[in-house]
């Protein structure tokens, strides 16, 4: 029996998307799952892990690629997914038709649904570690600053470097030694990351880098990496069953990818959708239309651009400011002016609530009203600081909404992990239905996953506040940076959007908040450099996204989540290990340059910022007392920004207000992700897309009910597939000029923002 259920009205929960499909048959928690994961499975994740966390790098720097960095879903694991699900599977299909053998080869080799969710999930998990997650800056983050540093006079006049960072965390010979220049390990270890070891075409291999260097650091920052993975992967198993049983939230990524390798039951081995052709009629136009754009890169003779003759269907500019001057105003005012249709954003806008997709569409428009409104109270135009402010409040309001509506599931959870028995009232029990019952008992791999993140997150603020030498400030930082990771996990199950910022780091706003003299010199130099921009360098590929998409395709396909969570982990921590050495291998060979953003802004820019604080602290006095000062003797040196202060407040406020809104009138259309999402790049890059999407499924919805929206999924399937299948074969592309000409490919499309 199949029920077709609109938005829960009930206060108390809340569903989350408009048309939500049960079925009595396959209710989570009521199946017998799967108990075992088959080593083939094993091997194509390990295999993907390798392909992902191996190369990433290597196009991100050497081929001057944009694929592999930025997206949610990046489009190589995508690729993979078909690969190992088509490809493969096709394969031994295609064999038992040639040699008429009764699907002999395909029953006994080809893969199940659930063994390609086991190695899609752990590759997918793979994709944070090698390239914004985390080594695309963790290497720059540890060597640039001192490359840099002879061109900052502030740096060493407040000895940033020498005095408030610890030795310990760099390669040796340590760059602070007045002598180390003259030393030759110097120049291998230091100077040969700066410029590159590779003579020519000829590279070195990994065992004659010199990375014997990084052994000592590696043994402080492996256990502190590994520790903050550990506990990322830990809050979203704990999160999962109440987001995805109680309160059905979308997890329109997982919905889209799952119908990609469920297999039919005439033909169990090629998946269902490949048999439908609403799904054909996606892929086709969009990967020609992007085919054709692709090739009149390389042949601009012969083949029209697809602005030529199509110039309006990716993206329009309207120079809005020169008729309403108003418009400079408003921040970031340049997304209201012009934008590119990306149609993936148009199919996942499909698949996510209404009140979602209209809030991320309409979310520049609001904050246009917002700016205008701010410029013409206060007189200045709002400033990336003030949206900082802004934004953390939101996030912080929105954390406090996420626990606060899990609540009695929680607290079943952490009792049961603490070994707490809680006393129910008989009449309450009495009154509870089975289903209701069923739910508030927590499961196992929630308990698990309560321990382990007790232990993980202990272990990190011990470790941290031996790193930034306070220890109040890494207990403060580190409940922001997992409070930040938890909501941005929950914007990336809700909105699908394949890739997302959270526009506020722990470190600025703890700056923001309480000013520098009552964080202290040490921790302030050491949050705002490893804090901010190794912790939380570019969220848009954080671990803890990747994880909510694999371990909810996991649960689907009613695998254990138990192994699953150890399969999880192991992924991510050989993701990590393989990705450090490629990326030392990459940089030490071609040098950091490669990726100009990477190797030149992120490394200055907590420097500087942490001079102009040492600065203002030594002119107003409280510099020697803050150095002197115990953790808590600082609190009394509290002076944060009024302003941002107050902003921070306000958008705690406002996701207050407008969840208990939502709450309170089910009918409210809008989300707020709106606050959580104002004014990131992705908002600019998406709004209008999601916008067209949010049209055509209300136009859908509204004339045609709920079994029409369900018979057209595999039309916006196919929309997604077919602009990603196409970066993919750009990738593939790629690498294979490189391979074969020996330089990179001369031609750089950008299907989707980078």
């Amino acid at each position: 029996m199949i029920d077709w259920t609109k938005r829960s009205k009930s206060r108390k929960h809340k569903t989350y998307s408009d048309f939500q499909m049960t079925d009595s048959a396959t209710v989570l928690h009521a199946q017998k799952r799967s108990k075992f994961i088959t080593i083939r499975s094993l091997f194509f994740g390990f295999l993907g892990i390798f392909f992902i966390a191996g190369t990433a790098k290597f196009h991100d720097n050497v081929l001057m690629g944009t694929y592999l960095i930025g997206n949610q879903l990046p489009p190589a694991a995508f690729f993979y997914l078909c690969l190992i699900g088509l490809g493969w599977n096709g394969m031994w299909i295609l064999l038992d038709r040639l040699f008429k053998a009764e699907h002999r080869l395909s029953d006994a080799l080809a893969l199940s649904a659930k063994e390609i969710a086991v190695a899609f999930a752990m590759t997918l998990v793979a994709c944070w570690a090698p390239t914004s997650g985390l080594c695309r800056y963790f290497h720059t983050q540890i060597m640039m600053p001192w490359y840099f540093l002879s061109n900052h006079q502030s740096w060493e006049v407040h000895g940033l470097l020498t005095e408030y960072l610890r030795p310990e965390l760099f390669p040796s010979p340590w760059p602070g030694n007045p002598d180390v220049l003259s030393d030759p390990a110097y120049e291998r270890v230091y100077r040969g990351f700066f410029t590159g070891l590779a003579k020519g075409t000829e590279t070195l291999s990994i065992l004659q880098l010199p990375l014997r260097a990084w052994i000592a650091p590696m043994l402080i920052w492996g256990p502190f990496l590994t520790l903050f993975a550990l506990t990322l992967i830990s809050i979203q198993f704990l999160v999962h069953r109440q987001w995805a049983s109680h309160e059905q939230i979308a997890y329109p990524i997982a919905q889209v990818t799952g119908q990609l390798f469920q297999m039919s039951d005439e033909r169990k081995h090629v998946p269902g959708i490949f048999r439908n052709r609403l799904f054909w009629w996606g892929v086709l136009p969009i990967f020609v239309l992007l085919m054709i754009e692709y090739l009149a890169k390389w042949f601009p003779e012969t083949v029209p651009a697809l602005s030529t003759f199509l110039p309006n269907l990716k993206g329009w500019w309207v120079p809005l400011y020169t008729h309403m001057p108003i418009i400079k105003k408003v921040y970031n005012y340049g997304a209201l002016q012009g934008q590119t249709i990306f149609f993936t954003f148009v199919g996942i806008a499909y698949f996510v609530s209404s009140e979602v997709s209209l809030s991320v569409g309409l979310s520049y428009f609001l904050l246009a009203i917002f700016s205008i409104g701010y410029w013409q109270t206060t007189g200045t135009i709002i400033d990336g600081s003030v949206m900082e402010s802004l934004r953390g409040g939101a996030f912080t309001g929105f954390f406090f909404i996420l626990v606060f509506t899990g609540r009695s599931y929680f607290k079943a959870v952490f009792a049961t992990a603490f070994g707490i028995r809680i006393r129910k009232r008989a009449k309450a029990d009495a009154d509870a239905s089975q289903e209701e019952k069923d739910l508030a008992t927590p499961d196992e791999v929630s308990v698990l996953a309560a321990r382990v993140m007790i232990v993980t997150f202990i272990g990190f603020v011990i470790l941290f506040s031996w790193m930034c030498q306070s220890w109040l400030i890494a207990l403060v930082f580190s409940l922001l940076l997992f409070m930040l990771y938890t909501v941005f996990s929950r914007m990336v199950s809700e909105t699908g959007i394949p890739f997302l910022q959270s526009g506020w780091t722990p470190g600025s706003l703890l700056v923001y908040l309480l000013g520098p003299a009552a964080i202290g010199p040490h921790a302030l130099t050491y949050i705002l450099w490893a804090g901010n921009n190794i912790l939380t360098p570019d969220p848009r590929e954080a671990l803890i996204g990747y994880v909510s998409t694999g371990v909810k395709i996991a649960d689907d396909n009613r695998l254990n989540l138990k192994k699953i969570f150890l399969w999880i982990c192991i992924a991510a921590l050989v993701a990590m290990v393989i990705g450090w050495f490629a990326a030392s291998w990459v940089i030490y060979n071609y040098n950091p340059t490669g990726d100009a953003w990477a190797h030149a802004y992120p490394p200055v820019t907590p420097f500087d910022y942490s001079a102009r604080l040492f600065a203002d602290m030594k002119a107003a006095g409280t510099f020697a007392a803050s150095e002197a000062a115990s953790p808590i003797a600082r609190l009394g040196m509290i002076s944060g920004s009024a302003l941002k202060t107050h902003y921070f407040f306000y958008g705690i406020i406002a996701i207050i207000l407008l969840s208990t809104i939502r709450f309170r009138f089910a009918k409210f259309p809008l989300h707020p992700i709106l606050i959580l999402m104002a004014g990131t790049y992705p908002a600019a890059a998406a709004w209008s897309s999601f916008l067209i999407g949010w049209f055509i499924k209300q136009l859908i919805v509204r004339f045609g009910g709920g079994g029409v929206y369900q018979r057209f999924k595999p039309l916006f399937i196919g929309i997604i597939a077919g602009e990603i299948l196409t970066i993919g074969l750009t990738i593939v592309v790629d690498f294979a000029y490189y391979i074969i000409v020996g330089s990179p490919s001369p031609v750089r499309v950008n299907f989707m923002p980078g």
